[in-house]
Formats: C-alpha cells, structure tokens, sequence
C-alpha cells in the first residue's frame, strides 16, 4: 500500500533538488559566459594595439592633407613610418619631431610627387616617452599638418 504523505514529500524532495541542479547550472552557464566575453574582449584590446612600444598617430587638415605615423621605441630612439596625402605636387616637405621639451628633429624629407599618397621612414634619437608631435613642414617653414601623441 502506498503512502501519500510519503509520496508527496518525496516529490517535493525529488523537485526541489531539480530546481538546485538547475540554478546552479544557470549560475556556472552566466559565469561562463561573463568569463568568455571578458577574454574576447581583452584578445580585441590587444589586437588592436600594435607591437610593444608602439603609437599610431593620425591627424587630417582643413586643407585635406592627412598624415598616418607609427612610431616604434628602439632604445631611447624611435623609428617612424609615414603615410602623407594631400600634398600639392612638387611640394619640398620634411617629417619634423618635436620633443617635450620643444627640440625639432627632421626625421626625413621627400618632393611631393603626382600621386596623392607617399610612405616615408625615418628614425630620430628621441626616446617614444618624449615625443611631442610629429609634423609635416616646407622648407620655406609652412606647416602643412601636425599629428600629437596621444
């Protein structure tokens, strides 16, 4: 012969191990997946940094000159990789550093040509924590566009 009582408590028993079995997979599921986003965004971070010691600096003009540089520490000196747009042809140009202390250093120097986009490297002995700015300038001293550290 069956007992109710006994039956109805197991029941209770047996449902509400159900609903701790369940919560707690709900609890280690959230916390999975908390965990998952926190690593794939740290992995999106890093990925957008680029090699240790180095700074992407960008600036545009009014006057549609645009000027992309990747400054690389190298041991109390930087390397540098410009992109310059929007310089009228035949145009004398140098990549000026300028230090925190107000030091200009030509990193290099080109003749505009027709096409719109020139790439240039340069190094200056300045160390990457004392970078100022990095300009474009004439040789009759225009500053065509000017790109600050961040």
């Amino acid at each position: 012969m069956r007992d109710p009582i006994l039956d109805r408590t197991l029941g209770l028993v047996r449902s509400e191990r159900t609903r701790n079995r369940r919560r707690r997979g709900g609890i280690v599921a959230a916390l999975g997946t908390t965990l998952a986003a926190a690593v794939l965004a740290g992995g999106v971070h890093l990925g957008r940094q680029h090699a240790p010691g180095t700074r992407l600096l960008t600036a545009s003009s009014p006057d549609g000159v645009h000027l992309t540089t990747e400054v690389t520490a190298a041991g109390g000196w930087v390397r540098l990789r410009a992109e310059v747009d929007g310089i009228p042809s035949g145009s004398r140009c140098r990549l000026v550093v300028t230090d925190t202390a107000g030091n200009h250093y030509v990193a290099g120097g080109w003749v505009a040509p027709s096409a719109t986009r020139t790439t240039l490297t340069g190094a200056v002995v300045v160390p990457l924590p004392d970078l100022a700015t990095i300009s474009v300038v004439t040789t009759d001293n225009q500053t065509l566009i000017t790109a600050p550290t961040p």
